[in-house]
């Protein structure tokens, strides 16, 4: 019964959601174990490596037009991978390093990378297959154990899909 609506619903919706997806499936990334975020940045020529401090994207420090991700050693996996996605989102979407935007323009950047993560890592198209089969109650923890995430990320993409269904006039009561 939730199937063609949840197959509705998980259509994308914005021009960046369509453009990951795009580039997932390009990829050839299908499922939610097959995001692997060091084989997208090395297809840009990303180099990630570790750090012990803030998280952040820069130019690569000796090589031309290649950039750095680093990433803090002391988050744990889950939240490597969202810091991860995030970056990638500054990088792929930003162009260059911009120290004189406005605070508005950096709340700017910051959401679309927000955005680009959460799209990047919990894509709607591989959500639909898991929630058809489980229930509202139990999706969150099987979002987060399934796409590698924190749930707390977790919980805010599902609660995406609650809304667009809301938004259908479909009833919560799943």
């Amino acid at each position: 019964m939730l199937g063609p609506i949840l197959q509705e619903v998980c259509e994308p919706q914005t021009w960046l959601e369509s453009r990951v997806y795009m580039l997932l499936r390009h990829l050839g990334m299908e499922q939610p174990e097959q995001i692997n975020l060091h084989l997208l940045c090395e297809t840009y020529g990303i180099e990630v490596q570790e750090i012990r401090g803030r998280s952040r994207a820069h130019a690569h420090p000796f090589l031309k037009n290649r950039y750095v991700i680093a990433i803090d050693n002391r988050l744990d996996p889950a939240a490597k991978r969202v810091k991860i996605a995030h970056e990638l989102g500054h990088l792929l979407l930003h162009e260059g390093v911009q120290p004189q935007s406005t605070e508005w323009m950096i709340d700017w950047q910051e959401s679309q990378a927000n955005h680009f993560a959460e799209h990047l890592l919990l894509p709607f198209f591989m959500m639909r297959p898991l929630l058809a089969d489980c229930s509202r109650f139990d999706a969150p923890a099987l979002l987060a154990r399934r796409f590698r995430v924190p749930l707390s990320l977790a919980q805010r993409r599902f609660d995406r899909v609650l809304a667009r269904l809301h938004a259908k006039g479909i009833p919560l009561f799943w």
